[in-house]
């Protein structure tokens, strides 16, 4: 049997769900709480509460791997894909997977085929904003990544961590 849907009153979004519940975010709703730190207003107790965290440093939810602390649960379950090795967030195209939907998002658009990012020096375009600021560095000369054990320096951290293996270091 199938749900019958129903369309917001406001923007007309169609939804599955009962929509009073929706409606909700249309709603001039007035924010009351107010942090006494940084003047921000918040719609709920709970709100304030979490947001109150970022001024006190308060993290209670630790994790029990490595000791790491976060204000919320939601960062806490994400870190633990480090411990883990959990990456849900799979690629339909290639089947790479990440451990952030982030990841994810930033990934599929090598599939597309655009490239947005264009070097004002010679042309070339790249899908992603991180690959034109690597090749920018081949017209200035910019070599970040520096070896602690003798003078060479690089573009990019993967091809200093490919050196020091040269020296004998793990990383």
């Amino acid at each position: 049997m199938l749900k019958k849907a129903h369309l917001c009153g406001v923007c007309g979004k169609s939804l599955s769900d009962y929509r009073s519940q929706h409606e909700k975010i249309h709603a001039a709703r007035e924010r009351s709480h107010l942090c006494d730190v940084c003047c921000k207003m918040f719609l709920t107790s709970k709100q304030l509460q979490i947001h109150l965290r970022t001024h006190s440093e308060e993290k209670p939810y630790r994790c029990g791997e490595c000791g790491r602390g976060f204000t919320t649960k939601g960062p806490l379950t994400i870190h633990m894909r480090v411990h883990t090795g959990e990456a849900p967030y799979r690629c339909p195209d290639c089947g790479w997977a990440f451990k952030r939907k982030i990841n994810l998002d930033n990934h599929v658009t090598i599939h597309s085929g655009l490239r947005p990012f264009v070097c004002g020096v010679c042309g070339k375009a790249c899908a992603r904003k991180s690959y034109l600021t690597v090749h920018m560095r081949t017209h200035s000369g910019e070599r970040p990544y520096k070896c602690p054990l003798c003078d060479k320096a690089f573009t990019q951290s993967h091809c200093l961590k490919t050196h020091r293996k040269s020296h004998g270091a793990a990383t």
